[in-house]
């Protein structure tokens, strides 16, 4: 999850399933909204300017674990999330540990009772110390299957064990959440039935199923879209696999990214058409203020995917530097 820029880090955290729903106070979302802050983007996007006002809940992103199996962290901005929950008191911060980039230290720490003992203790510690915050979120990237660092098969029951100590550690009134695998080889080796009795959520990445490469994928399909891939490429599918494996539906929040990913030298609209490799193309604001400028840039819909794509073509006149034929999805 290091692609977050400024409000992708708003992902969109929607709950799945109708046991979830709960009668909100007014003004406030019925659903649990979770969204990512990333702490390097506060030049040019202060947190004092994200919508507190539409979240439920914001993951901190990110700390990291250092040599001793302790947090580390940055404290630069805590002092502006005392001052934001002041003015919205139903606004819940959890600190999260990890992401794509430094996911590394959690495989030894996982591995042994001491070391998780010690993770545990400092996240504990870290709560105290910082009243601010009411959680821990989790971004193991990923057990088992590896992320840059390769996973073992030893990762699954590991995993279990750590939740159970950090649950232990920071006690019931604390928040503790996990971010996770949506693809099916991320998702079947874990042991999700013994891992939730330790969590209030699990965060699913639903997106990034396609990021790049010599074929245009969808970013974040919502169903099943004959994807050469693996038709289980997908949000719906990301869930069912989730809930099969025992995690229920009101411990699920879907993970929706305010971003899109970009192809060079593609030619024809269709899905899944050749490219030449990966472009660039950035958040929300950018997609909106660069691409829905001009009729030469079409929206089209992928109907089987539930999924919009832009399609802009040679010529588009709000392009900056695009000089040849590209697809975003």
């Amino acid at each position: 999850m290091v692609k977050l820029s400024v409000v992708v880090a708003m992902v969109a955290g929607l709950l799945a399933g109708g046991e979830a729903r709960q009668t909100a106070p007014a003004g406030r979302p019925a659903f649990k909204v979770i969204g990512y802050y990333a702490e390097w983007t506060a030049p040019r996007y202060p947190l004092a300017d994200i919508p507190a006002d539409k979240l439920t809940h914001v993951d901190y992103a990110f700390a990291k674990i250092g040599p001793d199996n302790r947090l580390t962290w940055n404290a630069g901005l805590f002092d502006q999330i005392t001052t934001l929950k002041q003015k919205h008191p139903h606004l819940k911060f959890i600190l999260s540990v990890g992401g794509w980039t430094d996911s590394a230290p959690f495989y030894e720490m996982a591995a042994t009772e001491e070391s998780r003992q010690t993770f545990a203790r400092s996240c504990a510690d870290f709560l105290t110390a910082y009243p601010q915050f009411d959680g821990i979120d989790l971004d193991w990237e990923h057990p088992v299957v590896g992320g840059i660092q390769p996973g073992q098969p030893r990762d699954a029951h590991n995993y279990v064990l750590l939740l159970a100590a950090v649950r232990k550690a920071i006690g019931p009134r604390n928040l503790l959440t996990i971010a996770v695998s949506a693809s099916p080889r991320g998702i079947e080796p874990l042991e999700y039935a013994d891992m939730v009795p330790s969590l209030d959520w699990v965060s699913v990445m639903t997106y990034d199923f396609h990021t790049g490469g010599p074929r245009t994928g969808f970013n974040s399909a919502l169903y099943n879209h004959d994807d050469p891939s693996s038709p289980k490429l997908n949000l719906h599918d990301a869930v069912q696999a989730l809930i099969a494996k025992g995690v229920p539906r009101g411990k699920l929040a879907a993970g929706v990214p305010f971003f899109a990913r970009g192809w060079r030298g593609v030619e024809s609209a269709d899905a899944w058409s050749s490219g030449t490799g990966s472009l660039p193309v950035g958040g929300y604001k950018t997609i909106a203020e660069t691409f829905f400028c001009s009729t030469r840039c079409a929206r089209a819909c992928n109907w089987p995917a539930h999924r919009p794509r832009l399609i802009a073509l040679s010529g588009c006149e709000c392009q900056r530097t695009q000089t040849r034929p590209a697809s975003w999805r």
